[in-house]
């Protein structure tokens, strides 16, 4: 296993920290009204707040910058690159179909609350994709060598994520609402195919370098986490 770079490290050690941080303030349900009134300096008043405030966004792009930097190790720069031009565009277009038609999801619609909006559909929202499916992949083939079964493991993988992840993002944090206020079946069945698809069609065949890489584990592993502390 090749030395990690020390932006590898850098990166890591910031995501473990922004997820316990996020666990804690999760588990606690500490608001940013709440820590406003702490007896801190201004400055780290202000600092909280902010993670508060911004933090899933914030733990999003964590999430990605490290999900990309493993991508790259285990692949190559190029292949990763292509992968997550593929993967940012194609999610971005499902989202914006989705939201404007209610296919393939249902219908549902952003709130805003989830970060800058590019159109109808929040900027983290590709991000995320590219977080779940990327990971997804990744741990399925270091469970099986087989191309179909990779892909299959793939998509049941995001659609259990995407099942923890509702309560947490469109029940308690209103993410995004869902018309009649109930999260349809045909959600995810969606994740089930588009994801098997994407990662079928475009993943590299390339097979990863070092499987035994826990970074999928743990960006996966975390968020699940926070999602579940916060229902």
């Amino acid at each position: 296993m090749r030395r990690w770079a020390r932006w590898e490290k850098v990166l890591l050690g910031a995501f473990l920290f922004w997820s316990a941080a996020g666990l804690i303030f999760t588990l606690g349900k500490i608001s940013a009204l709440q820590a406003g009134a702490w007896p801190l300096p201004v400055w780290l008043t202000s600092f909280v707040r902010g993670c508060i405030e911004y933090g899933d966004p914030i733990l999003i792009l964590l999430a990605f910058a490290n999900t990309h930097a493993n991508a790259a190790r285990q692949w190559s720069a190029a292949r990763a690159r292509h992968w997550v031009l593929i993967l940012l565009v194609a999610s971005l277009l499902i989202e914006t179909i989705g939201v404007l038609t209610g296919f393939p999801f249902g219908h549902y619609r952003y709130t805003g609350n989830f970060g800058p909006m590019l159109g109808v559909v929040p900027l983290t929202i590709p991000l995320a994709w590219y977080v779940v499916v990327t990971n997804a992949f990744f741990l399925a083939a270091r469970i099986a060598s087989r191309r179909h079964n990779q892909i299959a493991l793939t998509a049941l993988t995001c659609t259990a994520y995407d099942f923890i992840l509702e309560p947490f993002a469109s029940g308690a944090k209103h993410y995004w609402l869902w018309t009649g206020g109930t999260v349809p079946l045909q959600n995810y069945l969606a994740w089930l195919v588009l994801s098997g698809a994407l990662a079928g069609l475009f993943a590299p065949r390339t097979e990863p370098r070092e499987p035994r890489d826990l970074r999928p584990a743990i960006v996966l592993g975390l968020t699940v986490l926070i999602f579940l502390a916060g229902r």
